[in-house]
Order: C-alpha cells, then sequence, then structure tokens
C-alpha cells in the first residue's frame, strides 16, 4: 500500500493509538499498534467519537489478507482494522449539531472507510450514526452493527413479515444470533430454522429464539429440510446453490459472501424451486440502526458477545479468535 497518500496530519499535530495494517498477509505479520494522526472533523455533517470498543468481524480477515482490495481500496497507506465502533462524541459539525450533541453515546457501522475502528478516536457522518441503547455495555453495543444491518437489510430484502418462514444457518454467528432474533421480533416470523454445532452453538440459537436447529456436524440442511417450504433462505458461507430444495415456490435465497452464483449455481437453484436469488452488500444506515436499537432497549434482543479484550495494546487475543473460527459470537477489543 506504499502507493497510496499519508494519513492527513491533525491541524493541531494530535496522534492516537491504532491497530494498523500496511500490507497484506497474515494478522500476526502485519497487524501492529501504531501511534498514527488523530482524525478530525473536517465536514459538516461529521462527528469526532472517542472510542470505547470495537468489534471484529469476518470481513476483516479477508480485508487484512487483501481479498477486497478491488471492491474496496484501501485510501491510505497505513490502514486501521476494523468497521464496527461504540463510543461517545467529542466535536459536532455544525449540520450535525441538529442530530447529535458532545457527550451522546452512540455506535455506528464506519462507512467511507476514512478511518477503521480500532483505534482511540474515529470520525463519521452523521447518516452512519445511532445513539446506543442505554441497557448495554459499549463492548456490547459494538458488537450489533455489521452484523445487525447486514441481517435486518438480508432479511427485509428476502421480503421476511409476520408469518415467514426462514432459514438462517450458523445461528451462533455473529449475523446468524441477530438474524434469528430480527426475524422473529422485528419482523414477526413464524419460523426460524438455524443450524449449529451442539453446546455454546446450540445454547446462543435456543436464546436467540430458533424454533428448530440442525447439528450440521452430523446432518445436511438440504437433507433435513428439503420440501419444507421455506419463504426465505439466508446464505451466510456461500451455499446458496444448495438451497434451491428447501424453498416454496416465489421464495427467495439471499446471499451476503463470496461468489455463490459462480456457474450460475445459486440462481439455478432458485429458479428450479420457482424463487429467485439475489446478492446483498450491506450499507450502513443509522436509521436501521436505531431501530434495531429500540429492540433491545425493549430486552427483545440480546448481544453475543464471544471475548473481550481488555486494552487495545491486547487486540491480539480478539483477533486470534476470530481467526481461529471457533468464536460464538462476536469479538470486541475495549479500547476506554
Amino acid at each position: 500500500m506504499s502507493s497510496k497518500p499519508s494519513i492527513p496530519a491533525h491541524p493541531s499535530g494530535e496522534t492516537m493509538k491504532a491497530v494498523c495494517f500496511t500490507s497484506f498477509g497474515k494478522p500476526d505479520d502485519v497487524l501492529s499498534v501504531q501511534v498514527i494522526p488523530k482524525p478530525f472533523v473536517s465536514d459538516a455533517d461529521e462527528v469526532l467519537i472517542k472510542v470505547h470498543a470495537a468489534s471484529l468481524n469476518p470481513i476483516d480477515k479477508w480485508r487484512v489478507g487483501g481479498y477486497l482490495t478491488e471492491m474496496f481500496p484501501e485510501q491510505h497507506e497505513t490502514s486501521v482494522l476494523g468497521y464496527d465502533v461504540s463510543g461517545v462524541i467529542e466535536q459536532v459539525g455544525e449540520e450535525a449539531s441538529k442530530s447529535f450533541k458532545v457527550g451522546d453515546e452512540v455506535f455506528v457501522r464506519l462507512d467511507g472507510m476514512k478511518y477503521g475502528a480500532s483505534a482511540e478516536y474515529v470520525v463519521c457522518s452523521v447518516p452512519e450514526i445511532a445513539k446506543k441503547p442505554s441497557n448495554i455495555s459499549f463492548s456490547e453495543a459494538a458488537s450489533v452493527p455489521l452484523v445487525g444491518l447486514t441481517a435486518l437489510q438480508s432479511l427485509r430484502k428476502g421480503g421476511v413479515t409476520e408469518g415467514s418462514k426462514v432459514f438462517i444457518p450458523a445461528g451462533a454467528g455473529g449475523v446468524g444470533s441477530l438474524g434469528i432474533q430480527i426475524a422473529k421480533k422485528m419482523l414477526k416470523a413464524s419460523h426460524v430454522c438455524t443450524t449449529a454445532s451442539p453446546g455454546a452453538g446450540f445454547d446462543i440459537c435456543k436464546k436467540a429464539g430458533a424454533d428448530r436447529i440442525i447439528d450440521y456436524r452430523s446432518e445436511n440442511f438440504e437433507e433435513a429440510l428439503a420440501g419444507e417450504d421455506f419463504d426465505m433462505a439466508f446464505d451466510l458461507m456461500t451455499e446458496a446453490g444448495r438451497m434451491g430444495a428447501l424453498l416454496k415456490k416465489g421464495g427467495k435465497i439471499i446471499s451476503i459472501t463470496g461468489n455463490p452464483n459462480e456457474d450460475g449455481a445459486a440462481e439455478n437453484a432458485a429458479k428450479q424451486a420457482g424463487g429467485t436469488w439475489e446478492f446483498l452488500i450491506m450499507h450502513p444506515d443509522g436509521k436501521d440502526l436505531a431501530e434495531i436499537a429500540t429492540y433491545i432497549e425493549s430486552g427483545e434482543i440480546t448481544t453475543f458477545v464471544d471475548m473481550e479484550a481488555p486494552s487495545i495494546d491486547d487486540f491480539k487475543a480478539a483477533v486470534d479468535r476470530l481467526w481461529s473460527g471457533r468464536s460464538k459470537g462476536k469479538c470486541v477489543i475495549k479500547i476506554a
């Protein structure tokens, strides 16, 4: 990334600590805590947030590995890890002051990636931001944005409404555990089936409200659920080509990762069932996030944090847990 411009210097020369990378590769080889320029408000609709917690997502693995550069090129020679953040507003632009004020506790899925989330400060725009639910910690709040928005937007794109029957695999993961709850509580689906491994995975799925849990270690979901007429199947793991037999006529498969339609596999699977397939790229949206927040505050939706690294200097604990593929729920880095 040496051909990219440097991170702009703060007008007063202020700096901060952040988890950074300047090249792509394995996390042990490329990630480190560095001192970089502190971000600053430069547009009227921006706010400066003092970060209290940041969470990691599978997309961070792909980004650090260099697999997203064509779709989402890095903007600077030094990049900051992470997309999800919670914290307290310390400065507001003139336009932003109409929506938020200094001292507001907020959470956000960063857009534009001026900087990443695993830092002492971030700057972001008003349309991305929502007030943090008052009944959860900063670490719990940081675990929500990317996975919550992905689940809500995908389920809506899939046409999930009151009475829908939905298949959401990987129910113990970040998107899956919130997806089950959003489908049941927000969108009023009547039946949600998921997959998980026995033990902690099953426990999370039950707590999330899944109506049926398939042990993926001993059962193939496409065999166990064939002909059960799901209104929507949510493809979280590039498995859309296996989901056609689950759909009712007119049902939908929504994919969010990988290339599930290679050689037309996903589209053909849906068509054979008389349904459709679509791919969704989540977009940061403060209004969607605020809607999720109301259900968290009411106690209808809960968060699942697998582990919390106690400080930015201990970020490796969260990174190692995420990269291991064994986390149940989200991995969080406590910043302040």
